[in-house]
């Protein structure tokens, strides 16, 4: 399970912003947490069966990296591109809710961090659950 410790902190820190968000009604936060639960549940438990079959065949054949890869790649668009949309709302329903033109501002520049962790988790996933 430590090869997934990335993905849990990734996961955790969805479900923190999710939850935590007074943009998303429940019903919604619930959908996402269940979502991302059963998304997490196939792609472990199938990456897992693609470790099993490969486990002691050395060298390790390409059809291994192969599939593990277009596995992980796949998975990838699921978690981020959902994220991402997240993300979006979650911004949008910010910026259109300030009464402001520099609350407006200050929720714009706040948005190049989040960007920055997407990308981050992004990077990770597709480098080091790989492996």
């Amino acid at each position: 399970m430590e090869l997934y410790i990335e993905l849990f902190v990734f996961l955790a820190i969805i479900f923190l912003i999710v939850l935590s968000n007074r943009f998303i009604p429940w019903l919604v936060k619930a959908a996402i947490a269940v979502y991302y639960s059963v998304i997490s549940y196939i792609f472990i438990t199938t990456k897992n069966k693609i470790d099993e079959r490969y486990e002691n065949i050395t060298p390790v054949p390409d059809a291994y990296w192969d599939k593990n890869s277009a596995w992980v790649d796949k998975m990838t668009g699921y978690y981020l591109w959902s994220f991402l949309i997240i993300l979006l709302f979650i911004y949008f329903r910010w910026f259109t809710s300030v009464k402001s033109k520099e609350a407006e501002g200050w929720v714009l520049i706040s948005f190049i961090p989040s960007l920055a962790v997407f990308f981050t988790f992004h990077i990770h996933i597709q480098f080091f659950i790989r492996v």
